[in-house]
């Protein structure tokens, strides 16, 4: 009768979502899965350091807004990655973080590199899965997969006990599991109810974080911002969906960022969060205008609310919906109507722009040495 092992069936499974790269430092209790990824289509970058290796990682899921990979051995391996999957879960990046650790049969025996692993992590992820038969690790890496994804994404640890990994199972008793859960769920009333608050306002700003950009609405913010012709800043993994060279774009959120961003928000009268959480960056809500309406969009409902009271909080993907938004403006012909409402409101936060941005060009030329920060990341912002 057929078999396989576990550490196979890991492999296989990692194999068959075409994953393109995993970030890893080997280690013997994650040897048996490398010894199934060589020569496959799967390329292992082995790093020095497992700190490395999930920096790495991160920095692939964040740009490729899909979910990445890393792997580590036992103990110290496990140690070492922690730094870089509190980085992931603050920066809301997909990320499975792939462990092995000491044989089911040594637990409690003083083996080699033997720690609570689970316990140490559980707080900085998404959720903890240890796989303790091997005819179900396809369901497990199914599990750890989907969590990363779904929802507000984040890190996820998925764990293999080595004694697991080299065990042979039939075949037949393999249960292979695969869903890929893609959702943009959208309040269409809520919808409606921002856009009679827009048409309300005199002086809007538009937020776009991470959420934003996790979500793919890439082109629904960009047709959002023309067709209502509001002000938008961007922030975090939100930097960059939208050019800073369109002229409905004020850069970085970053309040003392020169630019307009200080000006727009204590003079605004709506504040619309999109994807991104009322932070340190705002000065934890106090940098708006007290009297400002806020509507914070977000797809976990216990970040809506955090730091100052919204007055429209909506729980949705921001796809989705920028789409129902951008529907109802077009359907209601209000583009012209918004877009005349606004302008002066543009006009006057393009002016702040250039004032703000021009008190701070000697130090974007300087040429002193040392260079000065604000030149090193004049040339950095050139490259990119």
């Amino acid at each position: 009768m057929e078999t396989i092992t576990g550490a196979e069936l890991a492999a296989k499974a990692l194999i068959d979502r075409k994953i393109p790269y995993v970030f890893s430092l080997s280690g013997g209790h994650i040897t048996p899965i490398y010894q199934h990824l060589e020569d496959s289509e799967v390329k292992i970058f082995d790093t020095r350091h497992e700190q490395s290796a999930l920096f790495m990682a991160e920095a692939w899921g964040k740009m490729t807004r899909t979910c990445a990979v890393a792997m580590v051995t036992a103990g110290p391996g496990f140690t070492n990655s922690l730094t870089g999957v509190a980085s992931a879960k603050f920066s809301n990046t997909p990320l499975v973080l792939i462990a092995g650790c000491v044989g089911l049969n040594n637990k409690e025996k003083l083996d080699l590199q033997d720690m609570p692993q689970e316990e140490v992590i559980r707080p900085m992820v998404k959720k903890t899965f240890v796989c303790q038969k091997a005819e179900r690790i396809n369901e497990y890496v199914d599990l750890a997969f989907r969590t990363a994804l779904s929802g507000r994404p984040g890190p996820v640890y998925l764990e293999f006990p080595v004694d697991v990994l080299n065990t042979p199972v039939k075949q037949e008793e393999v249960r292979y599991t695969r869903t890929e859960v893609m959702s943009n769920p959208a309040d269409p009333d809520k919808a409606m109810a921002l856009i009679e608050m827009m048409q309300k306002a005199e002086n809007p700003v538009v937020i776009a974080g991470t959420g934003a950009w996790q979500s793919n609405a890439d082109d629904e913010l960009k047709a959002f911002i023309e067709i209502t012709g509001m002000p938008l800043f961007t922030s975090l993994s939100g930097r960059g969906i939208l050019s800073d060279n369109h002229p409905l774009c004020f850069e970085g959120a970053l309040a003392i960022r020169p630019g307009a961003g200080f000006a727009a928000y204590i003079e605004t009268d709506l504040v619309i969060v999109l994807g991104t959480r009322i932070s340190l960056y705002y000065l934890f809500g106090d940098i708006f205008n007290p009297t400002a309406k806020i509507v914070q969009v977000d797809i976990s409902p216990e970040e809506i609310g955090r730091n100052r009271t919204v007055d429209l909080p909506i729980v949705s993907d921001i796809k989705g919906f920028l789409r129902s938004c951008n529907k109802i403006v077009v359907q209601k012909d209000m583009e012209k109507e918004l877009k005349q409402q606004f302008a002066p409101w543009i006009e006057k936060l393009t002016k702040a722009h250039e004032e703000g941005k021009a008190g701070s060009e000697n130090d974007w030329a300087s040429d002193n040495i040392p260079i000065h920060p604000l030149r090193l990341a004049r040339e950095i912002n050139v490259f990119m």
